[in-house]
């Protein structure tokens, strides 16, 4: 699914590509972070990048963009990188679960990424998506064999199952504006 390239190697700011984000950067997160890295002096967290090869070798970002632009804006040209070599799912995964850990996120943005997160879950292990539930004691496909998505998650972050499912389905409604 995913290798590391390089755990940790310096890339030029100006090399990682920002696309394909499902929120934008908050400019009170990025000012939040140069004034602890003027502070402190370092980065915490090395950013997460993926080589893409179909679009010329670019070193496309995959977690920390907040982390990055304020390394930007510092005026750094060289950054610290973990580097991978992983499908677009695994990115999206890395993306969404960076965010989910440790980012302060509104409602709205929590609804997004756990529809986001559900749907690539599923994709990745589909006996767990509701249509395979389908069935009774006869076929074997029983939804109590397999724990949903939503009391996974629900179990991780505190919440109720009914209120993951509320966020999953507004999430799951929103466009990309």
């Amino acid at each position: 699914m995913a290798d590391i390239i390089q755990s940790i190697t310096e890339l030029p700011v100006d090399q990682i590509v920002i696309r394909d984000r499902l929120r934008p950067v908050s400019e009170a997160g990025v000012y939040a972070l140069v004034a602890s890295i003027t502070e402190m002096g370092v980065m915490k967290d090395p950013v997460h990048v993926r080589k893409v090869k179909h679009r010329g070798g670019e070193f496309r970002l995959m977690a920390g963009a907040h982390r990055l632009t304020a390394e930007r804006q510092l005026g750094w040209e060289t950054i610290k990188v973990t580097c991978w070599n992983c499908t677009d799912d695994f990115a999206r995964l890395m993306e969404i679960d960076d965010n989910l850990a440790g980012a302060e996120l509104t409602a709205l943005d929590t609804a997004v990424f756990l529809a986001h997160r559900k749907a690539v879950y599923e994709r990745l292990h589909p006996e767990a998506s509701a249509e395979a539930f389908r069935g009774n004691q006869h076929t074997g496909k029983l939804a109590a064999d397999i724990m949903s998505f939503a009391t996974s998650t629900a179990e991780k972050f505190g919440m109720t199952d009914r209120h993951v499912r509320r966020m999953i389905a507004a999430g799951g409604a929103l466009g990309p504006d």
